[in-house]
């Protein structure tokens, strides 16, 4: 079929349209790959070379902590080889007549867990009214949390054990008094850097939040909550560390055997006898005592990920 005078002007523009040849050729420009040169080969050998000895450093000491948790060829002695593979160390920890270490575990996954679901959530309440109200004496308070932040730990510790004193005197277990402690300790050290955090987003959100009808509980758990939430999550395994890591404030306050965390229970294997030392106990305990919180961060690092524009979009 023969095309008409009409369309055959229009049919030519399209097919000769410059925008098109320019589309096809930046198409052209873009799988067109440049290879590189022989000086960056050897900066990116360079870099690579780099990572390996870094990755290196920092995966040696959790090689050397899990061959040695099951080498049985000399529990007395920290050492990589010669290598037996056993169970030993491990049977050691639930069979020793001075272990408990099931009790130990309990006693620091529960003022763990405790301690990370009030610190988080005093932080996070905390932020949001330094962050958003406007108080008597707000500048003051928060002035001396951030005092608070500056005086070493150790240097409280006689208060802390009066504290931990006075509750025993009425039948509080000691180890709820290391949650409050410890609890207390998180929200201080978190409250300002939280707040700075809040200061920095935009008051649009909240004022898109009251349009909508939200009040000030709605704007914190539907507004702001999801921006905040990966430093939340900080905060949270932060918290959750604190009594798998630290052995003075136990160590201080904690005198029986069945009230004693991981932290100072398995210093009963080295802090001993001669005779009676046991490397390879400790160390199989301190494998154990590190899964709680791997599993921890492999669960909520996903949750990370997208939590700034979350209370965006929802906004």
């Amino acid at each position: 079929m023969t095309e008409s005078k009409f369309f055959k002007p229009i049919y030519s523009t399209i097919k000769t349209s410059p925008k098109k040849k320019a589309l096809k050729r930046i198409n052209f420009n873009e799988s067109d790959t440049k290879a590189p040169t022989p000086m960056e080969i050897v900066w990116l050998f360079i870099n690579y070379l780099i990572l390996i000895f870094w990755a290196i450093i920092i995966l040696f000491p959790v090689f050397s902590l899990i061959t040695a948790s099951f080498n049985v060829n000399n529990p007395r002695i920290i050492s990589i080889l010669p290598f037996k593979f056993g169970f030993d160390n491990f049977t050691y920890l639930f069979t020793d007549s001075r272990s408990l270490f099931g009790t130990w575990y309990k006693n620091t996954l529960v003022i763990a867990t405790l301690t990370m679901i009030f610190a988080t959530s005093g932080v996070a309440l905390n932020a949001y009214a330094y962050s958003r109200f406007k108080f008597a004496g707000s500048k003051y308070s928060l002035a001396v949390i951030m005092l608070l932040q500056m005086i070493p730990a150790t240097s409280s510790l006689i208060t802390l054990f009066i504290i931990v004193k006075m509750g025993t005197s009425v039948g509080v277990n000691p180890v709820y008094m290391l949650i409050v402690i410890y609890t207390g300790g998180a929200i201080s050290s978190n409250t300002f850097m939280l707040k700075s955090y809040l200061d920095t987003v935009s008051q649009e959100l909240d004022d898109s939040g009251k349009v909508d009808g939200c009040n000030n509980w709605g704007l914190f758990f539907k507004i702001l909550l999801p921006v905040i939430r990966p430093s939340l999550i900080m905060v949270a395994l932060w918290s959750f560390l604190i009594p798998f890591t630290d052995v003075i404030l136990p160590r201080f306050v904690l005198f029986e055997n069945e009230t004693k965390t991981l932290a100072i229970g398995l210093l009963t294997f080295i802090e001993t006898e001669p005779k009676q030392i046991n490397y390879g106990a400790y160390l199989a305990g301190s494998l154990l005592a590190s899964i709680p919180a791997f599993a921890l961060f492999m669960y909520l690092q996903r949750f990370i990920v997208g939590g700034l524009s979350e209370g965006a979009v929802k906004g």
